[in-house]
């Protein structure tokens, strides 16, 4: 959002237009928020959290295109190849949900859920759970707040930096989280009251069975 704040304003006009500012957004309101479902797709395209998912291997001899590939043959597959295909995704480098929208010209992009969580009998068993999830943390964070990068440090670069690894991390950077206005403070505080802290189970684990 510090980078593309014209997605996180078209995510929250449509927020607000559908449910106002009396309450956070919930599961049964994820088929009345079109752009903040396409948000989320556009996340998982855009970077996906494992760029070269996890590896499988080949239980038969197999032929692809040009290439023979042997039984037992470890096989890594290059999704973020997958997901920045210009045949797949229009102008696939630039973070825009709008190509998982309908309009009257051209139909929605290629889901990229098909492809980020896995493929097979390997593919992530918590999918589904990890997909809401984060509907739940875009759609009320955005609802609430807004993201904004700092202001009036020189030394501040907001570009895109990840770091290596299986699974890819976004570089540290800094910017700031402040709520919308009061009646949306006033929001976050009543999430509390709502769901009131509990005791932890922390002594529990610490004495054992």
């Amino acid at each position: 959002m510090t980078l593309f704040p014209e997605v996180q304003r078209k995510a929250q006009q449509e927020i607000d237009h559908a449910l106002g500012i009396c309450r956070l957004p919930k599961m049964a309101d994820r088929s009345r928020l079109p752009y903040v479902n396409a948000v989320v797709k556009e996340v998982l395209r855009w970077h996906p959290v494992a760029p070269m998912g996890i590896p499988h291997m080949s239980i038969e001899d197999d032929i692809w295109g040009e290439f023979y590939i042997p039984k037992g043959s470890l096989i890594m597959p290059n999704i973020w190849a997958f997901t920045h295909d210009p045949e797949t995704y229009h102008n696939p480098m630039s973070f825009k949900p709008e190509r998982f929208t309908t309009s009257d010209d051209r139909a929605p992009e290629k889901d990229p859920r098909g492809m980020v969580f896995g493929f097979g009998r390997r593919v992530c068993p918590g999918r589904f759970l990890a997909d809401n999830t984060l509907y739940l943390s875009i759609a009320q964070s955005l609802a609430v707040f807004n993201v904004e990068s700092a202001k009036g440090d020189a030394d501040i670069d907001i570009g895109p930096k990840f770091l290596p690894g299986v699974i890819s991390h976004p570089a540290r950077w800094k910017f700031n989280i402040v709520p919308r206005s009061a009646e949306h403070e006033a929001l976050i505080n009543a999430v509390e009251k709502e769901h009131p802290w509990q005791k932890s189970d922390a002594s529990d684990l610490r004495s054992g069975p």
